[in-house]
């Protein structure tokens, strides 16, 4: 019943907070602080974004921005690539110099993804390193951590692996002093796609389970998509197949988030892969030309059309086939960044098992010794002493040419010893920083401790007395009577007033008459009780509350004092003596509030410095 009454607050809450987040009222809107919502169900949020367009068109400039920008968001992450692209130009239009830098950053993150999409890593690479420095401007420290994951991983698309490791460790170290559960999940997520290439598919494994786990928690449907994806696709690649379909089938299950029937391609891209990849062709190609009906992603159109023209040759359909390789080659041609690496290099792989299942030998066995040279320059070119040290093994058999074509095997291992020590050191590196960080903070909360310290005696102490200042001890008086009555609370005050003071200062210097305040302050402070509030409240005026007092008590302490006074040696010569008059006066229904108070007290001083001073009246 508990749970129930949990689980029913707990929905109440978010209805409430989506229909406050969401209120059409333009003054009320706040786009700024919905990242949580969109991640949580990116359909619904499109469509409340969009039941505000016509609302939208009435926006100030600077949130008609955001929520283009979220509107944006949403469709990116619900695959609506083209209208995402339309709302990430129409926004970007629209950005001046006057434009915050939180929108800046993130319209050129956005950018850097569609460049990705369209094969144009450069492009994207700049964008996403723009990104990146209007967030570190910004002080957007989620933002800037997320942005250079995302330049990590267009880095591993084009196998620059040296600085894209260098890159996600820096995110990590970063999101894990964020505390960023999302931060953290989505670096593992890019670990998981680098490992993934660099052919470490355990590594991969663990790091995109690490992802899918950290996204279940957080309940963010399409990240736990891409998770699953990334594990079906590592299993693929391990050669595991039917994990990989089991996997890529899950992920078909998951993105029913959306309604968007291109997210399609992707399941359908994994799947057809997978089974040309495990030999069941006959199976493969119906689902490979389903993908390549989607619009789905030009890269990966390429992968499709490779492994349909694989397969095509084993079913002896060459033409259709070739046709197939060229689709492949034509997409390469069109992405320059893509020339040259292994997958573009595997065209000529296909295309040499083409020649020779048309009897055309010589021309295989040229293409394959091509492929092989420039595939082991390939593995020369990304080798790294800083990252990982490659052992590369090339055997090729060759036997005649008519029973066999020589077999490539090619393995690089990367030596987990030095990736350890890399670790070890980032760790190291990152322990020292907290520590630092640590230490500089407890400084910096001391040094305030001081200064705070500082300031409040400052504001409550008088500094030639050392007692408590005017502004306090009357603060305190008017504190204590507020809302009183004289039946319930006993009050008490005694005025003093240095007799002659003027003479004193005019016979022996202003410094002397300091040091008589600064005596008379001492006397006080040994005769007046730990509770009494004793302070200075003008040149030679102090004055004293006693609470709980009644004027019996506080007469009696008066006497004490100014016997006390009498008694002392203030000057150095006995010439002059060193007096005080005092007036006492306490809380009563004649002085119901401070100011009264201190009035029949000050009357109380005045008669006893017209008596002859140097005595105690009380009012």
């Amino acid at each position: 019943m508990k749970k129930a009454l949990q689980a029913y607050y707990t929905t109440l809450f978010l209805i409430l907070f989506s229909c406050s987040l969401f209120a059409v009222a333009d003054d009320e809107i706040n786009f700024v602080e919905m990242d949580h919502s969109i991640y949580l169900d990116p359909w619904q949020s499109y469509q409340q974004l969009m039941d505000l367009q016509v609302a939208a068109q009435s926006y100030d400039e600077l949130t008609y921005l955001w929520w283009l920008l979220r509107k944006a968001q949403t469709e990116n992450l619900i695959y609506f690539y083209d209208d995402f692209n339309r709302s990430v130009e129409q926004a970007s239009n629209l950005v001046t110099h006057q434009t915050p830098l939180a929108i800046q950053a993130r319209l050129s993150l956005f950018q850097g993804l569609i460049n990705r999409r369209q094969g144009e890593y450069s492009r994207s690479q700049e964008l996403l390193s723009k990104s990146l420095l209007q967030a570190k401007e910004a002080n957007l420290s989620s933002l800037y951590v997320f942005g250079k994951q995302e330049l990590a991983y267009t880095k591993t698309l084009t196998e620059i692996f040296e600085t894209s490791m260098v890159d996600i460790q820096e995110a990590y170290v970063e999101a894990f002093a964020l505390k960023d559960q999302f931060l953290i999940a989505s670096i593992n997520e890019t670990y998981g796609a680098i490992y993934g290439y660099l052919n470490d598919y355990k590594k991969s494994i663990d790091y995109y389970q690490k992802a899918f786990e950290a996204y279940q928690t957080l309940n963010y449907p399409a990240h736990v998509a891409e998770a699953i994806y990334g594990l079906a696709s590592t299993y693929r690649y391990w050669k595991k197949y039917d994990l990989a379909i089991e996997y890529f089938e899950k992920y078909g299950q998951q993105i029913d988030y959306t309604p968007n029937s291109n997210i399609k391609f992707f399941s359908a891209y994994g799947i057809g892969m997978t089974l040309a990849e495990k030999g069941d062709c006959d199976q493969a190609i119906p689902i490979i030309d389903q993908a390549l009906k989607l619009k789905g992603v030009i890269d990966y159109n390429a992968e499709l059309y490779k492994r349909k023209a694989t397969c095509l040759i084993e079913l002896g359909q060459l033409d259709k086939a070739e046709k197939s390789i060229f689709n492949a080659a034509s997409i390469f041609a069109n992405i320059p960044e893509l020339m040259g690496t292994t997958w573009q290099l595997e065209v000529i792989k296909i295309s040499s098992k083409l020649a020779y299942a048309r009897g055309q030998y010589d021309v295989s066995y040229n293409m394959l010794e091509q492929y092989h040279e420039k595939y082991t320059n390939l593995l020369l070119v990304n080798a790294s002493q800083r990252l990982h040290k490659v052992r590369a093994r090339m055997e090729i058999e060759r036997q005649e040419l008519a029973q066999t074509l020589a077999e490539k095997r090619s393995q690089v291992t990367m030596l987990e010893k030095d990736k350890r020590q890399r670790f070890n050191s980032q760790e190291r590196y990152f322990k020292f920083f907290v520590l630092g960080l640590a230490l500089l903070v407890l400084l910096v909360i001391l040094s305030q401790y001081r200064t705070n310290k500082k300031m409040h005696l400052l504001s409550t102490k008088d500094s030639l007395s050392g007692l408590f200042n005017r502004r306090y001890i009357f603060d305190y008086l008017h504190s204590a009577l507020a809302g009183s009555h004289p039946d319930k609370i006993q009050l008490s005050i005694i005025l003093i007033d240095i007799d002659d003071f003027k003479k004193i200062n005019d016979t022996y210097g202003h410094p002397v008459g300091d040091d008589v305040i600064r005596q008379i302050a001492k006397l006080g402070q040994e005769v007046f009780r730990q509770d009494d509030i004793f302070g200075r409240i003008g040149g030679e005026e102090f004055l004293c509350v006693l609470p709980r007092t009644d004027i019996i008590k506080a007469k009696k302490i008066a006497e004490r004092f100014l016997a006390l006074i009498n008694v002392s040696q203030l000057l150095k010569d006995n010439e002059q003596s060193v007096t005080v008059s005092i007036g006492i006066a306490a809380h009563s229904a004649q002085s119901v509030d401070a100011n009264q108070l201190y009035i029949n007290a000050d009357q109380a001083l005045y008669q006893a410095k017209h008596l002859g001073k140097n005595q105690i009246c009380v009012f």
